[in-house]
């Protein structure tokens, strides 16, 4: 797989900026409903708006952390992505809905871990004499 540095580091970047906003949401909205209970109204998502962000996710993820592997020959952080998107593709079923909050935030957490990992490997591995580490 070919690509340039540049544009896998945008692929990285959108992806752990993706993977920030989904810790964000999971966390931040509901303690903000808490604390200010009428923004619950205004900041309404639809019932389908978690499976689009994961059929967001999954392709920008899957892309960045299989072109890493490739480079630095790593597949720690393609097996710890691919963790927390199953992660999150349970949280999204009727049967897991009781543990979906936690479900998301321990999928999303991998993924960010997983991306930044990644990028530390494909960077290490770019100034590597041979371009391997």
């Amino acid at each position: 797989m070919t690509m340039s540095p540049q544009y896998a580091n945008r692929i990285e970047t959108s992806a752990l900026f993706l993977s920030g906003l989904c810790v964000v949401h999971c966390i931040g909205l509901p303690l903000l409903f808490l604390v200010v209970p009428v923004f619950a109204n205004v900041f309404a998502f639809p019932d389908a708006f978690h499976a689009y962000a994961l059929l967001l996710a999954v392709p920008l993820s899957l892309t960045s952390l299989i072109y890493g592997a490739s480079q630095h020959r790593s597949f720690t952080p393609l097996a710890i992505g691919t963790f927390g998107l199953l992660l999150m593709a349970v949280a999204l079923s009727e049967k897991y809905h009781h543990a979906e909050v936690i479900l998301t935030l321990l999928g999303a957490s991998s993924v960010a871990l997983a991306h930044l990992s990644n990028w530390r490997r494909r960077t290490r591995c770019a100034v590597a004499p041979g371009g391997r580490n």
